[in-house]
C-alpha cells in the first residue's frame, strides 16, 4: 500500500483514500477483504484518527468499504451513489493539521415531526421519528450544530446505535439496508435562535450557515431530514460526485 507523501500539498486524507482505493482496485486488498484497524493504518501512515476516520467515512460513502459492528471494516462492491458535501474549511484545517474533533449528542428522542418538515413524514405509521441533535467540536470549541429527524418505521433500532461516531448514511446504508436513491439540498443563511446560539457559543441572532437535506429512499419516500447550522467563521461548500 503506498504511504503518504509528506511534501505533497495534498491533503493526508485525501491521500490516504487515494491509497486505499488503489490497493482495492489493484486487487491487493480484495472484496471481504478486512481493512488494518484506525490504530494500525494510523501508526502505518504517522498520521492522526481525525484523518483515517475521515478517510474511512468518504471510502465509506463512495461504497467501496463496509463497517460492520464488532468485526471491523471490510472491502465491499462499490455502489453508485450521487451526494452533497457541506465541509468547512476549518474541518480541512483540522484534518490537514492532524487535530481530533468530536461529537457530542446533545438530544436523542422520539417526536412527533415539526409542523414545517411533518409532510415529509407522512408515511410513518406510528406519526413519530427520532431526532438527535449532534454538536461537532474542534479542540472544545463547537463548529457544527446537526439536527437529524430519521424515519422510525425504516430504522426502528437505531435509538440504540453510537451516534457519536456513526454517520447516518452510513447506519441507513449499511446496517438498515435502506438504499439511498437521491438526496436534496438547499443552503441559505438564518439568525441563531437562543438555544442554538448557546450550543454554539454565539450571540443569538447571529448569522450562519444553513444547509437542509432530504434524503430518499425508493419510491421517493423520505428517509431522513438534516439540517446543518455552521457556527465557523469561515465555510467552503464543495460539490462532490461518485460514481461505481
Amino acid at each position: 500500500m503506498r504511504l503518504i507523501d509528506r511534501s505533497s500539498p495534498r491533503k493526508y486524507y485525501l491521500q490516504l483514500v487515494e491509497s486505499l482505493s488503489l490497493a482495492i482496485s489493484s486487487g491487493e486488498i480484495r472484496e471481504g477483504d478486512k481493512l488494518p484497524t484506525e490504530e494500525e493504518l494510523c501508526r502505518q501512515h504517522s498520521v492522526s484518527r481525525a484523518v483515517v476516520r475521515a478517510a474511512m467515512q468518504e471510502l465509506a460513502r463512495q461504497g467501496m468499504i463496509i463497517k460492520i459492528a464488532g468485526k471491523g471494516t471490510f472491502v465491499q462492491r462499490a455502489a453508485q451513489m450521487d451526494e452533497i458535501v457541506l465541509r468547512t474549511l476549518l474541518t480541512e484545517r483540522v484534518l490537514d493539521y492532524g487535530l481530533e474533533w468530536t461529537t457530542e449528542v446533545v438530544q436523542k428522542m422520539m417526536v412527533t415531526p415539526p409542523s414545517d418538515i411533518a409532510q415529509l413524514f407522512s408515511s410513518e405509521k406510528a406519526g413519530q421519528v427520532f431526532k438527535t441533535a449532534r454538536l461537532r467540536l474542534v479542540q472544545g470549541t463547537p463548529v457544527l450544530l446537526e439536527t437529524s429527524y430519521v424515519s422510525a418505521d425504516l430504522c426502528p433500532g437505531l435509538a440504540l446505535e453510537d451516534l457519536r461516531v456513526n454517520s447516518f448514511f452510513e447506519l441507513l446504508l449499511h446496517r438498515y439496508g435502506v438504499p439511498i436513491a437521491r438526496t436534496a439540498d438547499s443552503f441559505a443563511t438564518t439568525t441563531l435562535e437562543q438555544h442554538e446560539a448557546k450550543l454554539l457559543r454565539k450571540k443569538v441572532g447571529q448569522t450562519v450557515l444553513l444547509m437542509d437535506r432530504i434524503v430518499y429512499t425508493t419510491g421517493d419516500r423520505v428517509a431522513a431530514f438534516i439540517r446543518i447550522l455552521n457556527g465557523s467563521d469561515e465555510y467552503r461548500i464543495t460539490i462532490q460526485n461518485f460514481h461505481a
